[in-house]
């Protein structure tokens, strides 16, 4: 009997864990569904879909998403953190003209009231946009100055050798001119002198 006790018990446990897993990926796969449903529609300007998404008090900074507000081209979903009825997503918008520019952004969701759906909140997802996108351009800016300085550095060497070899090719038609004595000029005679003989003056 006592196998049989423990056994049940480790059955039980085990079902236990498994149950809680189901539900808790259950809640990521609702809060991931909701995120990339969110931002489908933001991308694609149907503000209609996006305002079915966000809670009721988060609809008036929608006006800031739309119209062309994002210049993102396409997204990415990671990590999902949920705590009670809050849940963060890690979120990357790539926006610049290549859409090579990675801006991190948290999408923040809520449980709604009926405890069964998420809703983006927009308000906070805004708030972490904000800093991931003036750290996005600051990251723009120190690459773009660093291959700025490497171009630069590059073109100041190159113009360095060329100036080094254009001395050096100097230098050397210098040194050859000092080496060949100047040629012989006939002398000169001198102001006071007659003229040649068969000259006349």
């Amino acid at each position: 009997m006592n196998i049989r006790s423990l056994s049940f018990g480790i059955y039980a446990v085990l079902l236990g864990i498994v149950l809680s897993g189901c539900l808790f990926s259950s809640e990521s796969q609702k809060v991931r569904e909701t995120t990339e449903q969110f931002w489908q529609a933001v991308l694609a300007g149907d503000m209609e879909k996006t305002k079915e998404l966000v809670t009721w008090e988060s609809t008036q900074y929608l006006q800031f998403l739309s119209n062309k507000g994002i210049s993102a081209q396409r997204f990415e979903t990671g990590e999902i953190k949920i705590q009670d009825n809050v849940a963060e997503v890690a979120t990357v918008l790539y926006g610049g003209e290549k859409g090579d520019m990675p801006i991190p952004v948290r999408t923040m969701l809520v449980r709604s009231n009926d405890k069964d759906k998420w809703q983006v909140d927009v308000q906070k997802t805004m708030g972490s946009m904000v800093s991931g996108a003036m750290g996005a351009v600051v990251d723009q800016l120190n690459s773009f100055m660093q291959n700025g300085l490497k171009d630069l550095d590059r073109a100041l060497s190159d113009s360095v050798n060329q100036l080094n070899d254009a001395l050096k090719k100097g230098v050397d038609q210098l040194q050859k001119d000092l080496i060949v004595p100047p040629a012989q000029q006939p002398p000169t005679p001198p102001a006071n002198a007659p003229p040649p003989a068969g000259q006349a003056i």
